[in-house]
């Protein structure tokens, strides 16, 4: 008879114990891929305990300071509708937090972290930088994200645990890799906690349209190192079988601020691997940076290629290149039209000022038929990234200035609008700012499950209008296509910097997004 519980793939084992009125009770501890077992004898095929590996699974932790130092006392789970303490050795409870978490949800957030500043607020989530108890230099993230947001969506939840599944590969990758790292992640009675890197600097969407005020385009020297490292990040995943499916400048970030060797690329809603038999949300991502493969996809069964992130990369290295986006269009219908019927022309005067070899790449990259596009390998050993530029190629793109483009159909917003920026759940707030920032009642839910708010003083934000439509229903039961957000076209404070910033039209059309799963409009 084949046992149910493999013991050959044991990840870790330990001794802990189960205190009792009149004896105590040791247990051994195993964990394998997806259980957690506890018996009284060794390698039992019948444990007492048996919990499986998996986020809806909650284990709490019992902890206590000493020296100014945090230590693991016990962990806590729900058996049976009752909970069970098991006491151990704090470094072996340390190990066994290490193998389980990210498969499970722990609770209790402050009993490890002292939440610090807001960072930014989307409709659905919120950043805040949080520091480890016990560890004053250690600075982190925690990505704040409503529950009942994500359940009253039909595969809300779903989509939820297989972005942490992907975030928790990626983590586990060689630590200098250009993807957002997760640590852990904490449940809360309304709210999930995902642990995450804190970022520094900006988006490249940011960057962009800070570059644009300037009327500048960026050096072709900062243009290959942000697409190198994009391209060896999309190698890497591509390698291990995802697809990112939401590539933009919005999802692109520097750990550093004016850094741009210290990209990272995040927001890993739409993501999937590719070894599942069917694609969640098949269509997906954000106008004008979508693969037309996946945007004219008719069976929803059919699975395309990992090179559909190829075109994704390719409509950025278009607008670092020229400062402006692929497709255009008077309303968000003819933007998307263009990206599906990939209606482009790589010809013309703007094509004089680029090299040769940076025309070759680019049309790779932005073949329609992802049968001819090429791969993130490929283009990595392009001529492109080989060659060294030439003083007078790089004088002419630095003293390029980006074109009035408002004689171009250009997308127009309406009065009724929300800032994308200060939706962004990663966005930066300058140092000196820091002190200013006051986090969102909500956050405090109760003081068992989150963390414990202090009491900031008042920043005036950027003020925002939503737009509501009947016709946008959850983010799930349509295309993520199918909703999207506008800037407003006033002068809007800047968070990041404190100016007054004009975001130019063609700025608007980049900003016109899909409804994320942790950035997105309400339902009606």
């Amino acid at each position: 008879m084949k046992s149910q519980y493999d013991y050959s793939k044991i990840k870790y084992e330990c001794i802990v114990v189960r205190k009792h009125f009149i004896s105590d009770v040791k247990y051994y501890c195993y964990v394998l891929n997806d259980y957690l077992l506890m018996s009284r004898k060794v390698k039992d095929q019948n444990p007492k305990y048996v919990l499986e590996l998996q986020l809806t699974q909650q284990i709490g932790w019992i902890t206590e300071q000493k020296d100014n130092k945090l230590l693991l006392i016990g962990f806590m789970i729900k058996y049976q509708n009752k909970l069970k303490d098991f006491i151990g050795k704090t470094e072996e409870l340390q190990k066994l937090r290490e193998q389980i978490k990210n498969k499970v949800t722990f609770n209790k957030i402050a009993d490890f972290y002292e939440a610090q500043y807001n960072l930014g607020k989307g409709s659905s989530a919120k950043v805040i930088q949080i520091k480890e108890i016990g560890k004053e230099s250690a600075k982190l993230a925690a990505k704040a994200i409503d529950k009942n947001y994500l359940q009253k969506s039909e595969f809300g939840m779903q989509a939820f645990f297989n972005e942490v599944a992907i975030l928790n590969f990626l983590s586990k990758l060689n630590s200098n890799t250009p993807f957002i790292k997760l640590y852990e992640t904490f449940e809360g009675d309304h709210t999930y906690y995902l642990i995450l890197d804190l970022m520094r600097g900006r988006t490249l969407a940011e960057e962009i349209d800070f570059l644009k005020q300037k009327r500048e385009l960026l050096p072709i020297k900062s243009v290959k190192i942000i697409m190198q490292q994009l391209l060896e990040g999309v190698k890497i995943l591509h390698e291990n079988n995802i697809i990112h499916r939401d590539l933009k400048p919005d999802n692109i970030m520097f750990r550093e601020q004016d850094s741009y060797d210290t990209l990272i690329i995040v927001d890993f809603g739409l993501s999937t691997f590719t070894d599942v038999s069917k694609y969640q949300f098949p269509k997906c991502g954000t106008p004008g940076y979508v693969a037309p493969e996946i945007l004219n996809l008719i069976d929803r069964e059919q699975k395309y290629d990992k090179v559909c992130d190829i075109f994704s990369c390719g409509c950025i290295f278009y607008k670092l290149l020229f400062g402006h986006s692929l497709f255009f269009g008077n309303t968000f219908n003819e933007v998307l039209a263009q990206n599906k019927k990939c209606n482009f022309i790589l010809d013309g005067r703007e094509m004089d000022i680029i090299s040769m070899d940076v025309q070759i790449l680019l049309k790779k990259m932005l073949a329609k038929n992802p049968a001819e596009r090429i791969t993130a390998k490929q283009a990595l050993e392009s001529e492109f990234f080989k060659n060294s530029m030439t003083p007078s190629t790089q004088d002419i793109l630095k003293t390029f200035t980006i074109n009035n483009t408002s004689n171009k159909n250009i997308f127009q917003p309406t009065a009724d609008v929300q800032l994308s920026e200060a939706d962004s759940p990663f966005q930066r707030v300058q140092n000196k700012y820091k002190n200013q920032i006051e986090f969102d009642i909500d956050i405090s839910e109760n003081k068992s499950s989150t963390i414990e708010i202090k009491q900031l003083p008042k920043v005036k934000k950027p003020s925002c209008g939503k737009i509501e439509d009947s016709t946008f229903r959850s983010f799930y039961t349509k295309d993520p296509l199918s909703s999207y957000k506008k800037l407003n076209d006033k002068s809007l404070k800047n968070v990041n910097e404190s100016l007054d910033t004009k975001i130019n039209n063609q700025s608007q059309v980049d900003q016109m997004q899909r409804i994320s799963l942790f950035n997105r409009q309400k339902d009606n």
